[in-house]
């Protein structure tokens, strides 16, 4: 049997799980299958219900709640991590507020993922990048798992199916050749 892990799924993943069978859609329920057949916990915080209320598809909710009587979901108090958001803001261009909002909007993913297993499912590159940036002034932020869904689905729905072990590839902070991690 793989191993089962705590999943922090960003509402871009929620969202786009609708019934449709374009990749983008269909990528996204996979993704959800995969976590619902692993046996996966989903991590359930605040910030993230909130996203998942304004956000999620009907397929998605319905998905959410067969997680919760499955007993597949774990609540985590968020907490906001003052040292990330500097860290991470800190890391941003200057004079770049729209990167700064973006980085700030999903800064809770880091946050509740590093307090858990460490482990994000995303369809969001563009925030994923703009964090790579504070790679260098991060701790044990660097260890936190990104699945992107939105470059290879195939190798993080593979991924999920497996059991979420640990990759390098999949880091937040990839390893530069020479460097440890």
């Amino acid at each position: 049997m793989s191993e089962r892990h705590d999943l922090v799924i960003d509402a871009d993943v929620m969202r786009a799980a609708g019934t449709s069978e374009t990749p983008h859609a269909s990528n996204a329920r996979r993704a959800l299958e995969a976590i619902r057949e692993g046996g996966h916990r989903m991590v359930l915080s605040t910030p993230l219900i909130d996203e998942y209320k304004k956000h999620a598809s009907y397929y998605a909710s319905r998905w959410k709640s067969s997680m919760i009587s499955r007993k597949l979901h774990r609540h985590w108090q968020h907490r906001e991590d003052t040292a990330l958001r500097k860290t991470v803001v800190e890391a941003l261009p200057k004079n770049a507020p729209a990167k700064e909002t973006a980085a700030l909007k999903d800064v809770h993913l880091l946050e509740i993922a590093f307090a858990t297993d460490g482990r994000i499912i995303s369809k969001d590159a563009k925030a994923r990048d703009l964090f790579r940036l504070a790679c260098p002034n991060f701790g044990h932020h660097k260890n936190i798992l990104w699945g992107d869904l939105t470059g290879l689905p195939e190798a993080v729905i593979a991924w999920l199916r497996e059991g979420c072990a640990e990759r390098n590839d999949f880091r937040i902070c990839p390893a530069t050749p020479g460097t440890r991690t």
